[in-house]
């Protein structure tokens, strides 16, 4: 396989941001959201601002982010589709990979913990950050590498011959079974019965066929970009509008039970929505960002192309529990509240921090890997 024709530089930023968008919402769902949500995060922060029944623009500003990080794995996904759907699958580069910079992480991450509890002895820090030394394990990483490893496994085993063999209207026909299968509440829900997350593994698939789709016959060519940018903008409305229905929705339902006589009245929590990788909010903006990135005309960027190889990395380092410690150490909550410009500076800034970090530690990685080719006369014998 030519490497080199892997590489277009639009295609390598879309990973760049696709990180970058994971990298946002894991802080989001795993830090600020659980320290909104959490009555024992909100007593020991004392940050209980949100705590009272009224809408706020600034969780409305949060609601929107959610889908980021599903939507980047969906784009991880349509891009290997896009370049691999029509080449043989070397699965052997792919697993040795996977497991490599797997063992890479788990190693690093073990470190960083012993790092962080030899300096912190005199330091509070959450418990948390102390005992994942002792939880983290090779086998226990980040869950989208099993996610992308099955897709990989499932295009080497049949899925590239047997999409080889469509024309055009079987494989557009393929791909809208499988999205209705996935779409449609009792298919998918069977799907989640016969296997606990099969229906992620189902849009999986679609995504993959729909990025070698896209490749091979180009069927949003008539499309001007635009409409992309307005059904973007428009499913925002409709996230937003769907926010904003739940918020008054609960408002009332919790003035309602207070009138109730003998109701126990409890603490007014707001909540954030939730989507899944199958969600229709995850292929529309899917799609409509990867075609976007597409259409860009970008000449062939050595630069950017090494910085997007370093994405896995990033995904490893920054999606497990001594990460979210870390970032728990911060009062998010408070920020929201009193400045949100101020907030979202915060959190652009820390997602660079740690997509620059990762990728660090992916050249290290780089570096560990030639040395030890450099070196192969001390751990193997001569032929």
């Amino acid at each position: 396989m030519n490497n080199k024709s892997l590489r277009a530089s639009n295609i390598e930023l879309l990973r760049i941001i696709a990180m970058l968008m994971i990298i946002c919402y894991h802080i989001i769902i795993h830090c600020v959201n659980v320290q909104l949500v959490s009555i024992a995060s909100i007593e020991k922060m004392q940050n209980g601002w949100f705590c009272f029944p009224l809408f706020y623009k600034q969780l409305l500003a949060l609601a929107l982010m959610m889908p980021f990080g599903l939507v980047g794995n969906a784009l991880f996904i349509m891009i290997s589709g896009y370049f691999l759907v029509d080449r043989e699958i070397d699965i052997l580069k792919i697993s040795r990979k996977l497991l490599s910079q797997l063992l890479f992480a788990a190693v690093l991450l073990v470190l960083a913990s012993s790092a962080f509890i030899f300096k912190s002895s005199n330091v509070e820090v959450p418990e948390t950050l102390f005992s994942y030394i002792k939880i983290q394990y090779f086998n226990k990483m980040s869950w989208f590498v099993g996610y992308y490893f099955i897709i990989m496994l499932l295009a080497f085993c049949f899925l590239n011959n047997f999409l080889a063999t469509l024309d055009r209207k079987k494989y557009l026909g393929f791909l809208f079974t499988i999205l209705a299968i996935s779409q449609l509440s009792w298919s998918g829900a069977l799907l989640d019965d016969l296997a606990s997350g099969l229906r992620t593994v189902v849009i999986g698939i679609y995504f993959y066929a729909l990025g070698g789709y896209i490749k091979k016959y180009n069927p949003f060519d008539r499309i001007r970009g635009y409409v992309f940018i307005l059904v973007i903008v428009l499913t925002n409305c409709l996230i937003g509008i769907s926010y904003y229905n739940n918020v008054i929705g609960k408002i009332q339902a919790y003035y309602y039970n207070q009138t109730i006589p003998g109701a126990l009245i409890t603490d007014f929590t707001q909540s954030i929505p939730r989507f899944e990788n199958y969600s229709i909010v995850v292929v529309v903006l899917g799609i409509c960002t990867f075609e976007l990135f597409r259409r860009l005309r970008l000449p062939n960027l050595k630069f950017l192309n090494a910085l997007a190889r370093g994405t896995f990395m990033i995904y490893l380092l920054h999606d497990n529990g001594f990460s979210y410690s870390i970032w728990e150490t911060q009062d998010w909550i408070t920020l929201l509240y009193n400045d949100f410009w101020g907030f979202m500076s915060k959190l652009f800034t820390w997602v660079l921090a740690i997509f620059v970090c990762g990728l660090m530690a992916y050249f290290v990685f780089l570096l560990i890997g030639k040395l030890l080719s450099k070196a192969k006369w001390l751990y193997l014998k001569s032929e």
